[in-house]
């Protein structure tokens, strides 16, 4: 049975330029992007500025509506960004406090299976002293791992991830691979990550963890903000 459709895109552009200056060329950031994001998939955009970039990210997060086409993402579904879950923290409060928000499960699903919070802190080396801390003493490190801990536990169907994946290291590089394997719902990449696709790579030739390649689509704009191909793998 075919997972559910999540958001579809149908020739949705997005330009800066105002319609009404009628003497003005159209510069597109966005344009002709045609998309149906399904449950269980994973998409991967590259783009050729900065610009692109941030319009896309906008337009999922709704803070933005094309301006020819159409973006439908369907009822219930929250599109959540790594980078909004790093900035709704309490600097303050410890991991376990943080955890305390509705936002986040308290048994994840991790694994094929629910998963006992402890059980996933302790994967990720967050135990002990560390859980306890204010968030704004964490090491770089235990701050990235917490990052990975909130993405598994966070009740959303579809996530933006882009600042997270440069954070990474083995420990939780690890835990978000077997965390991949059996996410229901969607992911949405931005940028190449070219450190994130080789240590990924590098994993997959130690020994099998993921069952199906990292992204089922790869889909790339031009300068003119043209979708140039998509890559379904």
């Amino acid at each position: 049975m075919a997972q559910k459709l999540l958001i579809s895109c149908q020739n949705a552009g997005y330009s800066e330029t105002s319609a009404a200056d009628s003497a003005a060329e159209t510069l597109w950031d966005i344009q002709k992007l045609n998309l149906d994001l399904h449950a269980g998939e994973r998409v991967c955009f590259q783009f050729q500025t900065e610009e692109q970039k941030r319009v896309l990210w906008r337009l999922f997060e709704r803070k933005l509506k094309p301006k020819t086409g159409s973006l439908r993402i369907s009822a219930n579904i929250h599109v959540h960004s790594d980078q909004r879950l790093l900035d709704g923290l309490d600097m303050k409060s410890s991991m376990l406090e943080n955890l305390q928000s509705r936002l986040f499960e308290n048994r994840p699903w991790y694994g094929g299976k629910r998963m006992m919070m402890d059980t996933l802190m302790y994967r990720l080396v967050l135990m002990g002293r560390i859980s306890s801390l204010p968030v704004q003493e964490l090491s770089a490190e235990n701050l990235a791992r917490f990052w990975m801990l909130m993405l598994a536990a966070a009740k959303t169907k579809v996530f933006l991830l882009d600042s997270l994946l440069s954070q990474l290291d083995q420990i939780s590089l690890s835990f978000m691979l077997e965390w991949l394997e059996s996410f229901a719902g969607a992911i949405i990449v931005f940028s190449e990550h070219a450190d994130f696709i080789k240590a990924v790579k590098s994993a997959q030739a130690d020994r099998q963890v993921l069952s199906r390649p990292l992204f089922d689509s790869i889909i790339s704009f031009a300068r003119d903000g043209e979708v140039r191909y998509i890559n379904n793998k």
